[in-house]
């Protein structure tokens, strides 16, 4: 089955996934995904994003972010994949695709879909059991989304469901760091994915329904109709 068509918008939340062609690594050590962070760091500026998760994996990468009218989601993709697989060949002395052909992302509405797709992306080592306590991996976004210390990369106060969590910043951290104890249950793993997989809506129904009230309507193809005399 075929993948659907991305849709794009200023404002949609998107959580995305890029693989390694073959699902080869493409972080050989440490330096290499702080090397990434820096090239999420400078298109981020210029593509004037807001970025709410992240999570660096030996072969892979999730992004949980929002556009802007300044650049699409597979604009943002295109630069960061292009960035990174020049510096790649040019300190391996190799050549070709560091990354598969074609990322994977869903649409994900401001809710608690926005918790679920957080804690799914910032859980994966877990997962992986890389690290057996969610704060020991280096190369995600908890540490900085769980602790009140300001950071240039991740917009926390941007963050919509995130700014729901209590009245100041150290309260929303604590309820956070809580949230984010609890691991997520076999069925929500299985939405995630499902919507990653065919490029889908991870959203309420609610969401879907005022976001739909807001797009522009799709003119229909061909000639329009002609008007018919009483």
């Amino acid at each position: 089955m075929g993948r659907d068509h991305r849709l794009h918008y200023p404002g949609a939340i998107y959580h995305i996934i890029n693989r390694g062609n073959n699902r080869q690594a493409i972080f050989l050590e440490s330096a290499d995904q702080r090397h990434y962070l820096r090239c999420l760091y400078h298109y981020k500026k210029k593509y004037k994003f807001q970025l709410y998760a992240f999570c660096l994996m030996t072969n892979h990468v999730h992004l949980l972010l929002r556009v802007s009218e300044w650049g699409t989601v597979s604009k943002i993709m295109q630069s960061l994949t292009v960035a990174y697989n020049r510096w790649y060949n040019f300190k391996y002395k190799s050549s070709g695709h560091v990354w598969q052909g074609r990322f994977s992302s869903s649409l994900v509405s401001d809710d608690e879909y926005l918790f679920t797709a957080m804690q799914y992306i910032e859980q994966n080592p877990l997962r992986a059991m890389m690290v057996n306590n969610i704060g020991d991996y280096l190369f995600s976004s908890y540490r900085l989304n769980a602790h009140p210390a300001n950071s240039r990369l991740i917009d926390r106060n941007k963050n919509p469901a995130f700014q729901l969590l209590g009245s100041d910043e150290p309260a929303r951290c604590l309820a956070y760091q809580g949230m984010m104890s609890r691991r997520l249950d076999g069925d929500h793993l299985k939405s995630v994915r499902k919507t990653l997989e065919k490029n889908g809506e991870y959203m309420s129904e609610s969401f879907r329904k005022q976001r739909e009230a807001i797009l522009p309507k799709k003119r229909r193809l061909g000639r329009p109709r002609k008007a018919i005399n009483p």
